[in-house]
């Protein structure tokens, strides 16, 4: 049993096992790591009896996924001899075009692109037969739930108005086997400490990463991927070990012109969740030296200019879109169909994919308490090494 106003780790268990029919398929390793996301809700704690219904509800949901996802693998074997050949993965640090880029690849006809109702909704496979209206309206309502809750996220990442079929990362996918805590599917938890936890078993991660595009891909008739995997900056080695045809698009962008942008959105998003106004201005320029060490650790990779990884800087993307999509391709040695360049010059002139349709945002850094300058000094390396200057 719970302590009073606090979730249990069993209790959760016992009912996604009863939602998802998928009973004693929950190894020791995914009850640990449930574990630890359930040690990490409830230090917000304790709840109300309605904040904590809905923590739980959160927490249960993802765990009722992620049996079924295993429930599906037990009783269709064939879903583990898929072959996942050649994946793009786009990364890069946030607000450099990663997501633009992401969108612009999807739009080829032949690649599979995970959506948030692949991750919201996930089984039976998409190769079981034809997908029920019911699952994508599932995913929608709860994006709907969320961009209610959030409506600066229109504003500041304004594709999420795609609902249930929006482009996913994979730092959501990591949530699905409690890998990671992700503040749209965990923000019922009144807290602003969220972060990427891939460290802890990084190989583990993109294993399972794999096992979800084997899901998605089954019988299906695509048999190439896009995906969009931010953090992937970091784990050259663990993702080439996984998927070692992987190629890698780095999108690059002078940290001057992101990081107050980066720093807004977070504030806006995490005081949002937590329910009051953290101190931003402290705490930027500690997120700044963080980002810095993390920064200087990854230019320290030794497949930093491996042949499979392609460096784009966002000035190329944004004078150009079509044509990066083409100079990615030609470097894959892949083609760009007509129908693929037609779908994405329509992309682009769509109003629906306007970045400024909700109105643009004012980043500055004055509110901040930093200036731009100290900023671009401070990740100087960073631009000189990617020739952003």
């Amino acid at each position: 049993m719970s302590a009073q106003g606090l979730l249990a780790p069993d209790e959760v268990l016992t009912l996604a096992e009863r939602e998802s029919g998928a009973y004693g398929l929950a190894d020791e390793g995914l009850k640990a790591r449930l574990g630890k996301v359930v040690e990490w809700a409830n230090a917000a704690g304790p709840f109300t009896p309605d904040r904590l219904s809905g923590i739980r509800q959160q927490v249960q949901r993802m765990l009722a996924s992620r049996l079924r996802l295993a429930l599906d693998r037990q009783t269709t074997p064939a879903i583990a001899e898929v072959r996942i050949e050649r994946p793009i993965f786009v990364i890069g640090l946030p607000r450099t075009g990663t997501t633009l880029l992401h969108a612009l690849l999807a739009e080829d006809p032949e690649v599979h692109a995970p959506q948030s109702w692949h991750m919201l909704s996930p089984s039976p496979p998409p190769g079981k037969g034809p997908v029920a209206a019911g699952r994508i309206a599932h995913a929608q309502r709860i994006i709907e739930d969320w961009m209610d809750f959030c409506p600066a996220q229109k504003m500041m990442h304004p594709y999420i108005d795609k609902g249930a079929f929006q482009l996913t990362e994979d730092e959501e996918v990591y949530c699905l086997d409690f890998r990671n805590v992700y503040p749209f599917h965990y923000y019922k938890v009144p807290t602003a400490d969220f972060g990427v936890r891939l460290g802890d078993d990084a190989l583990a991660a993109y294993q399972f990463h794999r096992e979800f595009l084997q899901h998605h891909q089954w019988n299906t008739d695509r048999h190439r991927w896009v995906c969009k995997s931010p953090s992937a900056q970091g784990y050259l080695d663990v993702i080439f070990k996984v998927y070692p045809d992987a190629l890698c698009v780095w999108a690059h962008r002078p940290l001057g012109e992101i990081y107050a942008s980066n720093v807004a959105l977070r504030a806006a998003v995490f005081d949002t969740i937590s329910g009051r106004p953290n101190d931003w201005n402290s705490r930027s320029r500690a997120i700044a030296e963080q980002m810095k060490a993390g920064i200087d650790k990854m230019l320290a990779q030794d497949l930093l200019d491996d042949p499979r990884v392609i460096h784009l800087p966002f000035r190329e993307l944004a004078a150009d879109p079509l044509g990066v999509v083409r100079k990615v391709y030609a470097w894959a040695g892949l083609e760009v169909s007509v129908t693929f360049a037609t779908r994405v010059q329509a992309w682009l002139d769509a109003p629906e994919n306007r970045v400024d349709r909700y109105g643009r945002y004012p980043y500055a850094y004055e509110p901040l308490g930093l200036s731009r300058e100290w900023i671009e000094e401070l990740f100087a390396d960073y631009s000189q090494r990617f020739g952003l200057d």
